[in-house]
């Protein structure tokens, strides 16, 4: 299946057919080709119907979320294609950010067990953020197809987080004792670690804190930042002051009902992972 409207997908031409016959001649036997002018889940129905062993899905973090429970549910494997502007999960993996070279390089792949979590049901295969950092989601799809113009209401909306006082809206057990966050990010552990959440429990200091906590964060060493408290469990609960808590879940933005119960789900979904040299 292929989101036609992710961003590495729409610059390419015919992606679907180019990406069949990448697989093709990585040793897959497709039985269907992808259907881009079907909506996602149509796809996805298309595809399950086929009772496939693998199922390829070309498209964005947030693409691969909405596949993955499905996917699970049926017993296949799923073949990440990266093509959104992240392509966290792919990175994960050990696949190359562009879908061709992913697909070739998916050639005699080894089946790994790809860990899942949930908040209050529903899942994501990278991370979550809860707090008021996840608004700056709805300004990053603003800027997607935008080009440079595009970039200006982010910036705008980092600027003014930054220079928001902190409001320490959340409540979260980290550590054997609670802690008062502004921000908490909840990251699901690689194939090959151990069967814990990583949870990062992040406390504003100014702007120039803010911004050291952003760019830590880019880097993924949030852990490192000012002002973060680290630690790993298998399942939290975080406390809000409203009744729904803005949460983004591998990028999406989402408004859920306090309080977050997120859990990890250690044998999630099969995936197709490169072989190591």
């Amino acid at each position: 299946m292929l989101n036609a409207s992710a961003g590495t997908i729409a610059a390419m031409p015919d992606a679907g057919g180019r990406l069949a016959a990448t697989l093709t001649a990585a040793g897959y036997d497709l039985l269907a080709p992808a259907q881009p002018d079907l909506p996602v889940d149509a796809q996805i129905d298309a595809a399950l119907a086929l009772n496939p062993e693998v199922v390829f899905v070309a498209g964005g973090d947030g693409t691969l979320r909405g596949a993955a429970r499905r996917i699970a549910a049926s017993g296949a494997v799923l073949g990440v294609l990266p093509g959104g502007t992240m392509n966290r999960l792919a990175a994960r993996l050990g696949l190359p950010p562009d879908p061709e070279a992913a697909a070739r390089s998916l050639a005699g792949a080894t089946v790994a067990r790809l860990p899942m979590a949930a908040v209050n049901g529903e899942p994501f295969l990278y991370q979550a953020v809860a707090g008021r950092a996840s608004r700056l989601v709805r300004f990053r799809e603003m800027q997607r197809g935008a080009g440079v113009l595009g970039w200006v209401p982010l910036l705008r909306a980092a600027l003014r987080l930054a220079l928001r006082p902190p409001g320490r809206s959340l409540r979260l057990l980290c550590d054997s004792r609670p802690h008062r966050a502004d921000v908490a990010v909840v990251t699901v552990p690689l194939p090959d670690a151990a069967p814990l959440l990583q949870i990062e429990a992040v406390r504003r200091r100014g702007m120039v804190g803010t911004l050291h906590q952003a760019w830590c964060w880019i880097r993924g060493r949030l852990a490192a930042a000012p002002a973060v408290v680290a630690c790993e469990r298998p399942r939290l609960a975080v406390q809000g002051r409203a009744r729904h808590l803005r949460v983004t879940l591998d990028g999406e933005l989402h408004l859920v009902a306090a309080p977050l119960r997120i859990r990890l789900l250690p044998d999630g979904l099969p995936v197709l992972r490169p072989t190591r040299e």
